[in-house]
């Protein structure tokens, strides 16, 4: 095929001279084959796979507190100090174990599976390129959601595993507060992949558990298809002129 010889290609690509632009073109590159390892090669290799939603956005916005509340059951920690998330969380239903416990998707990122009863895991000094599975009964099979570090933390780490995981995601649930609706970083985080569709914000009904509250410092969430070349943005008329 015709994007794995491309996908190889990129692995073995070298850029031995220090010239102007060459560490830009080399994180392109990265990237384009992380891409297509993690996202693009896998879809189209399981169709019938799980949609993998990642849930991103800005530090302290929410976003843990927003999986837990989803799932109803306290998975992610969420703490006051800054950066709480180092090590994404992926939660499927039980009977969509086996899609996961391979490298078939986000295949640069370790697997580590804990218990489905097991606490939240505590954020300390975890491996950066690590991904943690947890089977939770309270998603429907076909579904699971990724609870992804800052795309605007102070640890570059995290912030290059936040691209990794946009880009290998179906769909982006984007979360941020009123304080931080006007920051460019975390917007420019959705808006630069090229794949991203901004589909407004909708208040969810009192099961869903979702936080798309404006005002205070509640989070505001809006979601982001991941079909690749779908570049359109559709602004909610509560956003004002787009």
């Amino acid at each position: 095929m015709a994007l794995s010889a491309l996908r190889d290609s990129l692995t073995a690509l070298s850029m031995p001279y220090v010239l102007q632009g060459t560490a830009a073109a080399s994180d392109k590159a990265t990237l384009i084959r992380d891409q297509l390892g993690d996202y693009v090669l896998p879809r189209l290799a399981s169709l019938d796979a799980p949609l993998l939603a990642v849930v991103g956005g800005s530090t302290g916005a929410g976003k843990s507190t927003l999986v837990s509340s989803l799932v109803r059951r306290h998975v992610a920690r969420a703490s006051a100090i800054r950066p709480t998330t180092r090590r994404p969380l992926l939660l499927h239903a039980p009977t969509d174990a086996a899609w996961f416990d391979t490298d078939r998707v986000l295949g640069s990122l370790s697997r580590m599976r804990v218990d489905a009863d097991a606490p939240a895991s505590p954020a300390t000094d975890h491996t950066p390129r690590e991904l943690e599975l947890r089977a939770c009964e309270g998603l429907p099979e076909g579904l699971a959601i990724v609870d992804a570090p800052d795309v605007d933390s102070v640890v570059e780490d995290n912030r290059d595993l936040a691209a990794t995981l946009l880009a290998g995601a179906d769909l982006w649930i984007f979360v941020t507060t009123a304080a931080r609706y006007a920051d460019a970083v975390p917007w420019g985080a959705p808006a630069g992949r090229g794949r991203a569709a901004h589909h407004g914000r909708h208040r969810p009904g009192p099961r869903t558990g979702g936080c798309a509250e404006r005002g205070g410092g509640r989070p505001t969430a809006s979601a982001h298809g991941g079909r690749p070349g779908r570049g359109a943005r559709f602004h909610d008329s509560r956003d004002g002129p787009g």
